[in-house]
């Protein structure tokens, strides 16, 4: 009996110590009374292509007209960029819809094999009428007399795009960064053509050869515009991460895709008289500011509160996308516990924002599986071998378990807006946010993107497929040049002050890992912002007011001698603080609005808004 009692001790002694052994070896830290998420998230289903002719329209018949010539194209990115950058737009596989529009831009080509001989009778009728035609990638369809050409040579390889001084100054490209576009390179150049224009026709960019790259051509009562590339392959390229075409990646002006875009909707204001479009800072403001840091080390949840406290002093909000890490591994170790969470509480308490930034913060977070969305902290337990290797992380699970663990600090807050450990970005993670209830994506660089302004994501970044998720790109870093309050501060400046001009976003990432100059940085590009009329405030803010603006639909009735312009406006959410440029000479009823720089501003309600424009004195 005796010896059996010694050996039931033993036996109890040594699964305690077992237990006791495997804690202190276990690599997790578990904060008490916290699990989930109980829900399983569905893995995310291959949807069918966007069709061109089922895409929301955002205006009336006052609106562009998009005319796709062959749904296999990146018609869905161009679509994508041109409600980026404020233009009411109805996209169309049908000539006699399109033509119903005074501005039409015929994509992605213009050819016997994709237009049909009545479909380029229409496009001839409605430029001699008056009307205005942008056609992509010009090589016939009876249609060469119209755009002003000679000749026409398929298969050119195009790698630079320059703007000549009229246009240039028509449009306002004063920098070299928008004179000049970089279209590709020698070892992955863009398709286009090469063109022959006629002598009536004005040259007003060229390629690299000095051959025409865009063409105005008066015909009628109306103009043609012949672009020699396809616009809309070079937008998805930059956005979607197929084409590395930066000159900087990081702490630049890098606006090749705005350019293109701004172009655009200049041509539309100039042939559409009666053209309204979107400011794209809200209240009008010069440009947008978001203040954002990624606390992915165990020294920087405090020092995150000295940034909050020196943000409320400045009233100013940012976003803390916070790695909620776990499991001590070879990267760093564990922070995210029952200190973490109270501590992520009192950033939100002083007004912080807060995003997710992960679990594991892994290098290879771009070649993880995409996992099987029944992932539940703490039994998922992703370690970080060494920058090549980790084991045990899925994209779902950095997902839906860091935002849980998120909302369980936020009181029930939702947390939709994500960044990837070193902006690594794996081809699933657009529809992989939608599946897990994200909105907000700030995953690449404004370099990567080529582009200084939110756009919407397409499942696997293919451009086929729209994903309900915005990518904003980051602007300005912290980890390439310091100090930063006396090298970075004077060019991030200059940076800024081109964004203003059209009222791009400035988004700025710093890691609260030190305070030195990185908060004396923060704090007087704050002030410099201020003192330039920025629009500031967080991911999720700025997030939802674009959200909102991109459904905003708008048509006007032109009026004549003896009636004035019809304004219909329909918002399927509210929104404040839009801002609308009316058309020359027009203006709002002083009741509907207020005055800014960028624009009439209105606080539309949800549903339509209807307002008699006025002539300005």
């Amino acid at each position: 009996m005796r010896r059996a009692l010694i050996g039931l001790v033993a036996a109890v002694a040594l699964v305690l110590g077992g237990l006791i052994v495997s804690r202190l070896l276990d690599p997790a830290v578990r904060i008490p009374g916290v699990a989930g998420p109980s829900a399983i998230t569905p893995l995310p289903a291959a949807p069918a292509a966007a069709l061109p002719d089922a895409f929301p329209a955002s205006g009336g018949t006052s609106a562009l007209a998009l005319w796709v010539t062959d749904p296999d194209s990146d018609w869905l990115s161009l679509a994508f960029g041109l409600r980026s950058i404020g233009v009411p737009l109805v996209v169309t596989t049908e000539a006699a819809r399109a033509t119903q529009h005074t501005v039409v831009l015929a994509y992605p080509r213009v050819s016997g094999r994709t237009v049909s001989a009545a479909a380029s009778m229409a496009l001839r009728q409605h430029v001699q009428a008056g009307g205005t035609v942008i056609g992509f990638e010009v090589l016939g369809a009876g249609l060469a007399d119209v755009f002003g050409l000679t000749s026409v040579q398929e298969g050119a390889e195009r790698r630079q795009l320059r703007f000549e001084s009229p246009g240039a100054q028509r449009w306002g490209f004063d920098a070299p960064q928008e004179r000049e576009i970089r279209l590709g390179t020698a070892q992955a150049p863009l398709r286009g053509v090469g063109l022959q224009a006629a002598p009536a026709a004005r040259v007003l960019a060229t390629f690299e050869d000095a051959s025409p790259a865009l063409l105005e051509h008066r015909h009628g009562k109306g103009r043609a515009y012949t672009l020699a590339f396809d616009a809309g392959a070079f937008i998805a390229g930059a956005q979607q991460g197929r084409r590395a075409l930066w000159q900087e990646y990081i702490n630049s002006y890098e606006p090749a895709v705005d350019v293109l875009l701004r172009w655009l909707k200049a041509v539309y204001r100039e042939g559409q008289p009666s053209a309204v479009t979107l400011a794209t800072a809200p209240e009008g403001r010069a440009l947008s500011v978001v203040l954002s840091h990624d606390v992915d080390f165990s020294g920087s949840m405090r020092n995150a509160l000295d940034y909050a406290r020196s943000e409320a002093r400045q009233k100013v909000r940012s976003t803390f996308f916070v790695q909620t890490k776990y499991v001590k591994d070879w990267s760093d170790e564990r922070f995210f516990d029952a200190n973490g969470l109270a501590l992520a509480r009192e950033l939100q308490a002083l007004g912080g924002e807060l995003a997710s930034h992960s679990v594991a913060h892994t290098p290879v977070f771009a070649t993880v599986p995409v996992g099987t969305g029944e992932e539940i902290y703490s039994d998922y337990t992703p370690y970080v071998q060494s920058k090549e290797k980790t084991r045990g992380a899925t994209v779902l699970g950095e997902l839906r378990i860091s935002q849980m663990l998120l909302e369980q600090a936020s009181g029930g807050r939702k947390v939709d807006s994500f960044r990837p450990g070193h902006l690594a970005y794996p081809k699933s993670l657009p529809e992989a946010l939608q599946a897990t209830g994200y909105r907000f994506s700030s995953s690449v660089s404004s370099g990567m993107a080529l582009s200084h302004l939110p756009f919407q994501l397409s499942h696997q970044r293919e451009g086929r497929a729209p994903v309900a998720v915005f990518e904003f790109p980051i602007t300005l870093e912290d980890e390439r040049v310091r100090p930063m309050d006396t090298v970075l501060l004077p060019q991030a400046i200059k940076v800024a002050d081109r964004l203003a001009r059209y009222g791009g976003l400035c988004l700025v990432l710093i890691h609260p890992n030190v305070l030195d100059d990185k908060l004396r940085f923060q704090e007087a590009f704050v002030t410099a912002m201020r003192e330039r009329g920025a629009w500031f405030g967080t991911v999720g803010e700025f997030g939802a007011w674009w959200r909102a603006r991109d459904a905003v639909q708008i048509d006007v009735t032109p009026g004549d001698s003896t009636s004035a312009p019809h304004l219909r406006i329909h918002a399927p959410e509210a929104i404040r603080g839009l801002a609308l440029q009316l058309p020359e000479g027009w203006r709002a009823p002083l009741a509907s609005g207020r005055n800014a720089a960028h624009g009439w501003v209105m606080d539309l309600p949800a549903g339509p808004t209807q307002i008699v424009l006025e002539r300005a004195h």
